[in-house]
């Protein structure tokens, strides 16, 4: 018996070098937590860690809704796919054609596009302009005619059009499609769930609502912290000659270079807060906003794999990015996870940054949370008083800080209102 071993351990080596091949691709094929967020919804992967989001990727859309034949709605959403990503890539081969207006002015027929009958719609958190969605899905439509986006309706039925919908004076855009079949952008039912979801017009705007209640996993993620002398650097640098000071004031760095630049660290918050007097004959036309602050937060080398394109104020001067979750916004009141960039008419140009962002999911229990429909929530901010004060209403994750791991995050599904313009926990108001 020995004899035959011997005499045959090669081809017995070869056997077993295959069976643990075949056993470790069984795991990474069994495993999709592990291995199938490169084409999660929500950004990149692991292993694409180092790879610049363009602008197209920061600016996707975030929510993907059907509606069926009898206008029933149900937000789509999945862990194991992504599928915005799905869309965008749908959409990019197509050729798009001639834009033509349907109607403005009329809040009951924009209700009516919102829902669509046996359409998708993808939507924006906030308008974009036209020049973003021809960069995001590689077209050219008339960004003379269609200034901004809220939702893109897709018919599944095969007609050679598709909608562009603003929530600005309820515009509604028929643009053609000259090349491409709206039937290709049917979504597969295999991982993904359903959430019953409808659609108000609330204070001039599109705001989706969920029906009955529902459940969102707990999830949790590894934390990139950024590094201030690298943020910095990127921050303070300049073509011309000038030198930076440094100066501590308890908690905080202060970083100046002595002509137009200015930039504060908190090192307890892990947060900064930067100034660039950029003067009046460089201010950046609004217009060129969105390009102008993605190029901005690319040079700051913050990690963009799940940051995303969030709200547009002030005119269409300051933008907020989160970060995304499962299509889901980070909301806290430091902005981790996320930047608010400002560009003022003066030449002044402010920015508000989080050193921190969620990067690599790490694996929990398993267990989720059961949130309550929408009517329920504004039926309890209407009994303390409060929902005179809320302007919107959104489902977003909140970032709880592990106290025994400062390298991680975990992060809880909830309800968050905009109240008094800020956007907060419903649950902070009912106390």
């Amino acid at each position: 018996m020995i004899k035959k071993l011997r005499a045959n351990w090669l081809s017995i080596a070869l056997a077993v070098v295959v069976l643990i091949s075949f056993l470790l691709s069984a795991i990474i094929w069994t495993n999709p937590f592990q291995y199938d967020h490169p084409h999660r919804e929500n950004g990149m992967g692991p292993s694409q860690q180092q790879t610049t989001q363009s602008i197209g990727d920061v600016y996707l859309p975030t929510t993907i809704v059907k509606t069926n034949g009898d206008s029933d709605q149900q937000l789509l959403y999945s862990q194991r796919k992504n599928l915005i990503y799905h869309a965008k890539k749908t959409m990019s081969g197509w050729k798009l054609g001639n834009t033509s207006t349907v109607k403005t002015n009329n809040s009951d027929v924009y209700l009516s596009y919102l829902r669509h009958r046996n359409s998708l719609m993808l939507s924006y958190p906030d308008y974009v302009s036209g020049t973003v969605f021809n960069e995001t899905f590689k077209q050219s439509i008339d960004t003379n005619r269609v200034k901004k986006i809220n939702h893109i309706v897709i018919p599944l039925n095969g007609t050679k059009a598709i909608y562009l919908l603003s929530d600005s004076h309820y515009a509604i855009y028929r643009v053609r499609v000259a090349k491409g079949s709206t039937k290709s952008m049917a979504m597969s039912k295999r991982g993904v769930k359903p959430i019953s979801v409808d659609h108000r017009i609330v204070n001039g705007h599109a705001v989706m609502i969920y029906l009955h209640s529902f459940t969102l996993p707990r999830l949790a993620y590894q934390i990139s912290d950024q590094k201030i002398n690298n943020l910095s650097a990127n921050l303070m640098s300049t073509n011309q000659h000038t030198n930076t000071t440094t100066h501590q004031d308890g908690n905080r760095t202060v970083y100046t270079d002595g002509t137009n630049r200015h930039l504060v660290y908190d090192s307890t918050r892990g947060t900064v807060d930067y100034e660039n007097d950029v003067g009046r004959s460089n201010v950046v036309a609004t217009s060129q906003i969105y390009s102008h602050f993605y190029r901005a937060l690319v040079k700051t080398g913050m990690p963009l794999n799940n940051v995303r394109f969030d709200e547009v104020s002030n005119g269409g001067r300051t933008i907020t990015y989160r970060s995304y979750v499962e299509g889901f916004p980070i909301i806290n009141d430091n902005n981790y996870g996320g930047a608010k960039l400002r560009a003022n008419q003066r030449g002044t140009e402010h920015y508000l940054l989080s050193l921190y962002t969620v990067q690599v999911p790490l694996p929990l229990d398993g267990s989720t949370v059961k949130l309550p429909s929408t009517a329920s929530v504004l039926n309890q901010l209407h009994e303390n008083g409060r929902f005179k004060n809320v302007t919107n209403l959104r489902v977003g994750y909140e970032w709880k800080s592990d106290s025994e791991n400062h390298q991680t995050v975990k992060i809880e599904p909830t309800y968050f209102v905009k109240y008094r313009g800020r956007w907060i926990n419903y649950t902070d108001l009912l106390k």
